[in-house]
């Protein structure tokens, strides 16, 4: 568009130059050259802007490319070693469960040991995932329940754990840990006192999606349990503490068994902040 502009002013220099009246063309015309000078010197003033900015933004956006991969690495980095240290903690509890011949304290270190492994299991599913803002929810509750079941189902237990779980269900990282230990909880609460010798048992775990809530529904056909004594319980006022930190309701049902309805919000309501 500039060389367009520029063609007629040629043609006209040209003939003043034929007619020697080149100083009165300049004197006439000085505003002109001068507004042209300008534009042209607007326009490279503001091509060098942007290729500036564009170098300062691509620039900005590689540093933060680089620190997002960093603190991927390193956050994994302490998942990982955290997941080692309580299987080292799991480990030492095993060995000591084993030396034991007290039953009342050897069942008291099999709960402490699967609230551990319950964390751990966590860590572990965190640090192999891709996704460090959040964990899928299956692979927590297979691996917590398939622990749960090693240490309860032995040869002589009539027991069946039942899994209804919803397929891709994610977490964000600061509330697995609560819905893991409260899973643990409940679900070893159920090996442990809800069944006779007599009678087999089942115990159905259930979690999905209900409008904006997550919905987890624990059950059993046991003999049930006298809900104001298991109130003052270490175990469910551990369980009820979690719900609230999850911002969560719990319901207990004592009809045909023992079930546990526990719902919270799907969107974490405080954010943890990495």
């Amino acid at each position: 568009m500039i060389l367009l502009a520029l063609i007629p002013c040629y043609v006209n220099i040209s003939n003043i130059f034929e007619h020697g009246l080149l100083i009165d063309y300049f004197d006439e015309y000085e505003g002109f050259f001068k507004d042209l000078y300008a534009m042209i010197l607007l326009i490279f003033l503001y091509i060098s802007s942007i290729k500036k900015e564009q170098k300062t933004r691509v620039a900005h956006e590689h540093q933060i490319k680089s620190d997002l991969e960093l603190k991927s690495k390193l956050l994994t980095e302490i998942h990982h070693r955290v997941n080692n240290n309580l299987q080292i903690i799991s480990g030492l509890m095993a060995l000591q469960i084993e030396s034991e011949k007290d039953e009342k304290l050897t069942s008291s270190l099999n709960l402490i040991q699967n609230r551990i492994q319950a964390i751990a299991s966590v860590h572990k599913i965190i640090y192999g995932s891709p996704n460090l803002l959040y964990v899928n929810l299956n692979q927590i509750f297979s691996l917590i329940l398939s622990n749960l079941k090693i240490t309860y189902l032995k040869e002589n237990v009539d027991i069946e754990l039942r899994e209804l779980v919803e397929e891709g269900l994610e977490m964000d990282l600061d509330r697995a840990i609560p819905i893991g230990l409260i899973l643990n909880e409940l679900v070893s609460n159920c090996f442990r006192h809800a069944f006779t010798i007599e009678n087999k048992g089942i115990i159905e775990v259930s979690l999905g999606k209900l409008e904006e809530e997550f919905v987890l529904v624990i059950r059993d056909n046991g003999i049930g349990m006298n809900v104001e004594s298991e109130e003052k319980g270490i175990g469910l006022m551990l369980v009820r503490n979690l719900v609230k930190q999850l911002q969560g309701t719990i319901l207990i049902g004592t009809l045909k068994g023992l079930t546990f309805e526990i719902r919270f919000p799907i969107k974490n309501m405080n954010p943890l902040k990495i």
